[in-house]
């Protein structure tokens, strides 16, 4: 297991593939009150909801870009 201390430096691009740190930072989570193994709790908040989708392997787990995209819109008000 990873321990993270702080955020790491935003990227200029983001991954199609991510670690849980990047994909909390794709969120803007890091711009929230969160830390970042607040951050990873979230996402596994929402994965065990249904409402975000991982990928699992190789003992890890990972984001798709695509997943994070679509968890966006339906987080998206109707106006």
């Amino acid at each position: 297991d990873h321990t993270y201390s702080g955020w790491p430096s935003h990227p200029r691009a983001f991954p199609d593939l991510m670690t849980p740190i990047e994909a909390a930072m794709y969120l803007r989570l890091d711009e929230t009150k969160h830390t970042p193994m607040s951050a990873i709790r979230t996402l596994s908040y929402w994965r065990d909801r249904g409402e975000l989708k991982a990928t699992k392997y190789a003992r890890r787990v990972w984001y798709l870009k695509d997943e994070l995209e679509v968890f966006l819109k339906n987080k998206t008000e109707a106006g």
